[in-house]
């Protein structure tokens, strides 16, 4: 069994092009850099649902499962730094990112955390 990332964001309009060409920047950059492939997924984003019209960005990565807990930590926070990346391309989204059943926080400053405790 494994340990995903989920991550949403909510606006009542589309994606632009703009903002699109942007977001597939980054995750490819991202999906190029990333050093695990061999024991991890890279960042994976939903197809766009007509039906679910405000969810513009969704999307699950599924974190490796090593001997080597630091690997995991490592590649979620990876991931949380793609995904920093892209809400700062996406203006006035309403964002839910999180690991199984725990909340990831975001700081203006810092950018995607998981909470201390």
């Amino acid at each position: 069994m494994g340990i995903s990332i989920y991550y949403t964001c909510m606006r009542n309009h589309n994606l632009t092009d703009i903002e699109k060409q942007e977001i597939t920047a980054i995750i490819d950059q991202y999906n190029a850099d990333f050093e695990m492939k061999d024991i991890g997924e890279t960042f994976h984003v939903y197809d766009y649902d007509q039906d679910e019209p405000t969810e513009i960005f969704a999307g699950a990565t599924k974190l490796p499962l090593s001997d080597n807990f630091e690997d995991t930590v490592h590649a979620l926070f990876y991931w949380l730094t793609c995904l920093t990346d892209i809400r700062r391309r996406i203006s006035n989204g309403d964002w839910h990112v999180h690991l199984d059943d725990t909340d990831a926080i975001w700081d203006e400053e810092t950018g995607w955390q998981m909470p201390e405790n």
